[in-house]
């Protein structure tokens, strides 16, 4: 436990006595978030599943420091924890709950046990203890809950996730519409969704190298546990970690899943069911094709895109004014032929998606009227 302990230096009582709920505390997150918490001057009741690991938190954790069994998919487990916390402190400030049950493999392969623990840990249990805490946490203003995502679960849907990428995303689409329910009731309070990057726990440890493979880094336990805090304390209300172009191609994959594919998950997904499946690697007879076609649709979208980039310099030509106008007329022309083509290439959803938010002739001359 030494080996992963946070240096004190790192720690300025930024919670000074503050109550702090964290469930899941036995966890290999969960012990640093509790550790960090008590260096910065937090009172903190830890709960898990377990008496046992409970007991040796205790051993090891200085500070203020309480302890609880629960089970957050069980509704009268929980209401059993509402009134120890009411023993324990006459408000609560913050509530982190780290739990979390993931299976990394086909659907074919999901065992319909593992289905139903991965809903009712990940997003269940999640609603359940949001629905029950939020009354009691009333008495103290600008409090938050905070539930843990997975690495960008619900924007990158990787295969050989499926189940686990539903419940992720199940909690970030609950997260968002209770931020908005709770702004319109007019309450202090808010929902934080926080997705940690693959970190160095036991349980992650054996995906490591999978990790590796697709180019992603390994955070420490420390780096996740500082991030979370910094969240915390900003009172921000979403966030993932993995850096810039992780969050870009999230982004890329909710508005182009088509190109999302061809740019980066592609290759994730060859990696991860070489490593993930145990079915047949057979590739299908007509793979190369698509990937080809596909190709050519992404090149055909790029180039319709630097074609409307270059339109910003022909008013800079040394042409006349109906030069211009051609010139211009005839570079939107080419670029939306060029992109229709490879939308079509690519897929209707691409083309949906592209008329709604991206289309530069939407923002200059076709919106509707409200």
């Amino acid at each position: 436990m030494d080996g992963s302990r946070l240096q004190m230096n790192r720690y300025k009582g930024r919670f000074e006595k503050k109550s702090v709920l964290i469930i899941g505390a036995s966890g290999g997150l969960g012990e640093s978030y509790s550790e960090a918490f008590l260096k910065e001057g937090a009172r903190v009741l830890l709960t898990s599943r377990s008496e046992e690991k409970n007991k040796k938190l205790i051993t090891w954790l200085k500070g203020d420091v309480t302890t609880a069994q629960v089970d957050i998919t069980n509704k009268e487990s929980l209401e059993e924890l509402v009134e120890i916390v009411k023993k324990w402190t006459p408000k609560i400030n913050i509530i982190i709950n780290a739990t979390g049950y993931d299976v990394r493999k086909s659907l074919e392969t999901h065992r319909f046990e593992e289905i139903y623990e991965s809903l009712d840990t990940n997003l269940l249990g999640a609603i359940l203890v949001t629905k029950i805490f939020l009354p009691f946490m009333k008495n103290a203003p600008e409090s938050t809950i905070v539930h843990m995502g997975g690495f960008v679960d619900g924007h990158l849907a990787f295969p050989y996730y499926s189940v686990d990428v539903a419940s992720r995303a199940g909690i970030f689409s609950f997260i968002e519409s209770m931020n908005r329910e709770l702004y319109q009731e007019g309450s202090s309070i808010h929902l934080t969704y926080f997705c940690p990057n693959a970190a160095d726990t036991k349980s992650e440890q054996p995906y490591h190298g999978i990790w590796k493979e697709m180019g992603v880094s390994i955070s420490t336990r420390e780096e996740v546990t500082e991030k979370l805090l910094k969240v915390i304390e900003r009172k921000q209300k979403v966030y993932m970690m993995g850096g810039f172009l992780t969050c870009f191609f999230a982004k890329l994959n909710t508005v182009f899943p088509q190109v999302a594919e061809v740019v980066l998950l592609n290759k994730y997904s060859r990696i991860l069911k070489k490593h993930l499946s145990i079915l047949s690697n057979k590739e299908p007879a007509n793979h190369k094709n698509k990937k080809k076609i596909k190709t050519i649709a992404i090149y055909l979208i790029v180039a319709s895109f630097i074609i409307y980039g270059m339109i910003i310099g022909v008013p800079f030509l040394k042409l006349s004014l109906k030069m211009k106008a051609i010139v211009m007329g005839g570079m939107i022309a080419a670029s939306e032929i060029m992109f229709w083509i490879g939308g079509i290439l690519l897929g209707r959803e691409v083309l949906a998606n592209y008329k709604k938010l991206l289309n530069p002739m939407g923002w200059i001359c076709c919106k509707k009227n409200a």
